[in-house]
């Protein structure tokens, strides 16, 4: 069964930019004059439920109160804070609930029609028997909120053994690939939906990794294509590769994305990585060879342990 939500609105285009840009729900379809109605579908694909916003020449008439509500569940208190920031950002106004429930326990703001909306944690237990969740209730971490914020504000670190995602917990801390790594083989084990684990690449430069600065600058590079972990949560981008560590300083100079296993973040993402770089060094005519890059990349990579 599917479950779809419609309503009758007086701005169509209003309404689709405030669901998908401020919401972050993707358009799924949309339809144009069927008897005299326009609409637009949209919600998360693959998903058994979406909302459809209908407008006509009839203007409509709506009627609700502060307790009408749609709720939509996260699964993180970091979730939550960046929700809560982006709609900082974009001046939208945080509203007092009446029911204190949703005050203790979530986010209210209205849509462009007055509809109250609230975003609220939900909190998912790290209930499997498999060594890694072990591993991670032996840390006196019990949900999946909790583990995020656990890993983000472990320090920058390479691991002995990158193929061992375990090395995060044990020796207390970990890179972008085996942080997320870690989280989303965690997700895989516990059954929690909607976690991707992301490799992008980047134009790393001294701007949005300002630990490099002068390694960089000092090869006469602009930048160098860098290969760099974070995670998708409920189609939003989150890195917790440190407790400083934020996606909206490089998410403007990724040039490409794909999504990967945790499997892949050693054999398979440095073959990647390398293979973007030779093509790039030929393309861009750098004028460098690929192991003068390499080692170039080596040092800004402990820079950024430094």
């Amino acid at each position: 069964m599917t479950l779809r939500i419609a309503r009758h609105t007086a701005n169509l285009q209003k309404t689709e930019v405030f669901y998908t840009k401020v919401i972050g729900l993707q358009k799924l379809g949309c339809f144009q004059n069927h008897s005299g109605y326009n609409g637009i579908f949209l919600g998360h694909p693959q998903q058994d439920w979406h909302l459809e916003f209908t407008c006509s020449y009839h203007a409509p008439d709506n009627h609700f109160d502060e307790d009408d509500l749609l709720v939509f569940y996260v699964n993180s208190a970091i979730e939550i804070a960046e929700i809560e920031n982006s709609f900082s950002k974009q001046n939208i106004p945080v509203i007092v609930p009446k029911n204190p429930y949703w005050k203790e326990n979530g986010i209210m703001i209205a849509d462009p029609d007055g509809y109250r909306i609230v975003f609220a944690i939900k909190h998912l237990p790290l209930t499997a028997n498999d060594k890694l969740t072990q591993l991670v209730r032996s840390k006196s971490i019990n949900t999946w909120s909790e583990l995020l914020n656990f890993v983000k504000d472990l320090p920058y670190g390479r691991n002995a053994n990158r193929e061992d995602f375990s090395l995060v917990l044990t020796e207390e801390q970990g890179s972008c690939s085996s942080k997320h790594s870690l989280l989303k083989k965690v997700a895989q084990l516990n059954n929690i939906g909607n976690v991707k684990l992301i490799m992008g690449v980047y134009k790393m430069n001294h701007l949005n990794t300002p630990k490099i600065g002068k390694t960089i600058l000092d090869s006469g590079l602009e930048y160098i294509p860098e290969a760099h972990c974070y995670l998708m949560l409920n189609n939003r981008r989150f890195d917790l590769t440190s407790a400083n560590a934020s996606i909206h300083n490089l998410i403007h100079d990724v040039l490409e994305e794909t999504e990967i296993e945790p499997e892949q973040v050693n054999t398979f993402k440095v073959a990647y990585h390398k293979n973007y770089l030779q093509k790039w060094i030929e393309e861009d005519a750098i004028g460098l060879s690929f192991d003068h890059v390499w080692a170039i990349r080596e040092q800004c990579i402990v820079k950024m342990g430094e």
